[in-house]
């Protein structure tokens, strides 16, 4: 919220004007162009320190259709094109993203660099595989699971045989989603888990025994949660959003339109007749190995330090 951010950005210039003193620093690495972006942009300005951004999705215009987001990007418009301006680089997780952005301002310093994920950690082994379909996310609107929900509802009970939908997160949109539920009558075979630390042994647990994972979401960067389920294993059915595409292009059998549930219950139930291990779906993730992406941002970050705007604009 806007206040909320003023008052970050506050605090922050209070902290760094005594932190400042006793320490030196060659670049700031800064995440999101708003709030953040203020706070790196008068640093530059006072210290000399040149910055690097990272656009995450509502910092960027368009990328967020909820009301008051739209209007305080117009707001904040002129604001957030000298914050880019000023910076020596601004890196994005997702081509999307870099889209909107060059849709805002034409820029030469844009740089795509994906989030990065410990694949091996998440890896699963086939025998793993339960007949379990997972969704994961926080529960707002956007997210769809609404869409998920309704069409659980509409395959057959006797096509189930023994499989649950498990739900893990919470948020804001659960009690609508809970008399959803109710409402549609399929208590039996769906069930809310809850927050799960992300990265926990339990939210492994989950990835590696599920076999099928959904994400109808509206709009996403760079879903973090689609990686690690892809990673897993899971057989993935992904609503045909560019933050979906951007990882699977090319596999049009695991998207639908994000808000029928009919495709969905279409293409769902016929793997509901298979048994989880036959599921098992491998994927070559290499873009996206931590090390891979944490050499981009070092060579980055580089290129920032030296002040060699030609080596940043050329990586």
């Amino acid at each position: 919220m806007p206040w909320e951010q003023f008052t970050y950005i506050t605090a922050a210039k209070r902290f760094l004007k005594s932190h400042l003193k006793t320490r030196s620093y060659d670049v700031c690495h800064t995440h999101f162009i708003i709030p953040t972006g203020p706070v790196a942009r008068w640093v530059k300005r006072i210290y000399g320190i040149p910055y690097v951004l990272t656009a995450h999705g509502s910092d960027v215009e368009g990328y967020n259709e909820k009301k008051y987001i739209r209007a305080l990007h117009r707001i904040l418009r002129p604001a957030w094109k000298q914050i880019v301006r000023e910076a020596d680089a601004v890196a994005a997780p997702s081509g999307y993203l870099m889209k909107l952005m060059k849709d805002e301002m034409r820029w030469n310093r844009y740089i795509r660099i994906p989030n990065g994920l410990d694949i091996d950690r998440f890896r699963a082994e086939r025998s793993e595989k339960k007949k379990r379909i997972l969704l994961m996310g926080r529960m707002q609107e956007a997210k769809n699971f609404q869409t998920v929900l309704k069409s659980l509802s509409l395959i057959p009970k006797a096509l189930w045989n023994g499989w649950c939908a498990e739900i893990l997160g919470d948020g804001p949109y659960r009690p609508e989603l809970e008399k959803l539920v109710k409402d549609l009558g399929i208590g039996d075979r769906t069930a809310f888990r809850g927050w799960v630390e992300n990265g926990s042994a339990t939210q492994l647990e989950y990835l590696k025994q599920s076999a099928i994972y959904i994400s109808a979401s509206h709009f996403e960067n760079c879903p973090m949660a689609v990686l690690e389920a892809a990673a897993a294993g899971c057989r993935l059915l992904l609503s045909d959003i560019e933050g979906h595409r951007q990882f699977f292009g090319g596999a049009d059998d695991c998207f639908f339109p994000a808000d029928d549930a009919e495709k969905l219950a279409q293409m769902l139930s016929p793997l509901l007749e298979k048994e989880p291990e036959a599921l098992f779906s491998e994927r070559s993730l290499e873009d996206y190995r931590i090390g891979r992406v944490t050499d981009q941002y070092l060579k980055l970050l580089e290129a920032s330090a030296e002040n060699n705007s030609d080596s940043v604009q050329h990586l």
